[in-house]
């Protein structure tokens, strides 16, 4: 097991591949062909980065670390659930028959441009944000060692809220990677139990329980990406169609990619024939792996995956070992909340530069700071 998770970077060489990464920017910023299009998101990149290097710069104690934690699992979802209420342009019927629903939801200034029309949040990024989140927050309530009764209990019922407006979003994607994210971290703390320790045949009745779940979700979703939409880019075959010109877009511009938020802009100008028949206007590549390529070219994903894959190592580490179990359940909530959202990154995405991908930025600093041994508070005397 330890040398499947052996990585050649120490943990304390993360600051210098979000260094790294944000010089890259610079060479990125190359292929911009639209400033007004490429700064806001250029922008988000390098705030993004700052953000988690300001988190995992120093050694933290765990006094911040668990402030953190707070501040993502309550106060972050808190502050996305709200706004969704008032932001979001929810779907037309997915998988479930919500559209009556949505008419009692209080309807806010629709003020995000999607290519040119004026319209509320997509759905699909407010799901993958609270995807991200639900694992986090599922942690922190389940956290009776360091953390108040009071706070594992606002922490449930943030947890609450958040599902039922991430089931609002019907985001197929999202949905798999929450159930995948929570599914985790309620396998982890399970398995510490006495009780179920003691009793291996009730751990495997809920094993197999969340299993066929997780498969009847998986069913669900397929069938509906198999039925024809309205819009194309909700089948399957719209998106292999919209992942193969990425790809080729890709093998265009491998080094600089099209550049922060060109995504959309590339693809008129390459493939205008897509417009037809997939859609008049696809915002991102509906991959994570494919999305960062674009908009920050192959040397910039290359570090921050890097970066992801040094943090998930300390992360399970820390999970495995720690004599903390605050810390430990931590560990478990954001290696869940990374499973979730690259899990829902499969099929759909929040590009590195939006400003929905500012709680991973914050997770992923999080993700950092947790992987290292906390510095104890030395009291005098």
């Amino acid at each position: 097991m330890r040398r499947a998770l052996w990585l050649p970077v120490a943990p304390r060489a993360s600051e210098k591949l979000l260094l790294a990464c944000a010089l890259w920017t610079g060479v990125t910023a190359l292929a911009v062909s639209d400033w007004q299009v490429a700064a806001p998101k250029l922008f988000g990149v390098l705030l993004g980065l700052s953000l988690a290097y300001l988190i995992s710069v120093d050694t933290p104690s765990s006094g911040r670390v668990h402030l953190l934690w707070l501040g993502l699992a309550i106060g972050m979802a808190s502050l996305i659930t709200i706004a969704a209420l008032f932001l979001t342009e929810w779907p037309q019927r997915k998988l479930l028959p919500l559209d009556g629903l949505y008419t009692l939801l209080p309807m806010g200034p629709r003020v995000v441009d999607h290519g040119g029309r004026l319209g509320g949040i997509g759905p699909n990024q407010i799901g993958g944000s609270l995807a991200l989140l639900v694992p986090l927050t599922l942690a922190l309530s389940l956290n009776r060692t360091e953390t108040r009764r009071i706070v594992c209990t606002v922490a449930a019922l943030v947890l609450v809220y958040a599902l039922a407006v991430l089931l609002l979003t019907q985001s197929r994607s999202a949905y798999v990677g929450a159930v995948v994210g929570q599914a985790l971290v309620g396998w982890w703390w399970l398995r510490q139990r006495a009780w179920f320790r003691r009793h291996p045949w009730a751990l495997m009745a809920i094993n197999a329980t969340v299993s066929l779940a997780v498969v009847g979700l998986l069913a669900a979703t397929a069938f509906t990406w198999l039925a024809p939409f309205d819009s194309t880019t909700d089948t399957l075959k719209g998106r292999l169609t919209i992942w193969s010109v990425s790809t080729l877009l890709i093998g265009e511009h491998l080094y600089t990619g099209v550049g922060p938020g060109h995504f959309s802009l590339a693809l008129k100008s390459t493939f205008p024939q897509l417009s037809a028949s997939v859609a008049p206007y696809v915002p991102h590549a509906h991959n994570l792996i494919l999305q960062t390529l674009l908009d920050l070219g192959l040397t910039a994903a290359v570090l921050l995956g890097t970066l992801i894959a040094v943090a998930l190592r300390g992360l399970i580490t820390v999970a495995r070992a720690a004599d903390d179990s605050s810390r430990q359940l931590l560990a478990v909530g954001l290696i869940g909340s990374l499973a979730a959202f690259f899990v829902y990154g499969l099929t759909d995405t929040i590009a590195p530069g939006a400003r929905g991908g500012l709680p991973f930025w914050l997770v992923l600093g999080l993700a950092v700071a947790c992987a290292r041994p906390a510095r104890r508070h030395r009291h005098p005397g």
